[in-house]
């Protein structure tokens, strides 16, 4: 089975993002569907309803998230409204490895637009590897910005 990498994934419905979560939280993080049932407060019978039905109360999405791991649910609501969801940037440099990740994923967003013209590809592979390049990249340019700034210091 091919390893998923989580970050490129991009979620396309409400279900599907459930389900998504749901899988990471069983393959990443050692989770059953009871137990995120329990760290959420309801029963496991009820979770497998909003997961089946995908019809989940707006206030457990966010414990289901935490839960899970992956913000897929909340990703696929921003995104249906034409936004990007960058993480909070921390400041501090990046990793060798990221930078490589990048690269890769860059690359792999030009391999896409590529086959696209050339019509191996759909459009909406294009447009999902591009957003998760764009999301990438604005998460890096908040990254060096906030690196470049000075930290106020708190007078107390």
């Amino acid at each position: 089975m091919p390893k998923t990498y989580w970050k490129r994934v991009v979620p396309n419905s409400i279900p599907h993002a459930l389900q998504l979560c749901k899988e990471h939280a069983i393959k990443n993080r050692n989770q059953s569907v009871p137990r995120i049932a329990d760290h959420l407060g309801e029963s496991a019978d009820l979770l497998y309803k909003w997961l089946g039905t995908a019809k989940m109360p707006v206030n457990k999405v966010i414990g289901l998230e935490q839960a899970c791991g992956i913000n897929f649910v909340t990703q696929y609501l921003a995104q249906s409204q034409g936004f990007m969801l960058v993480p909070v940037p921390t400041g501090r440099k990046a990793q060798n490895h990221e930078l490589v990740e990048l690269q890769i994923m860059m690359t792999e967003v030009a391999g896409h637009l590529i086959r696209f013209e050339q019509g191996k590809c759909e459009a909406s592979e294009a447009i999902d590897a591009i957003k998760v390049l764009m999301q990438d990249l604005a998460f890096h340019e908040k990254n060096v910005a906030k690196v470049e700034q000075p930290q106020s210091s708190l007078n107390i």
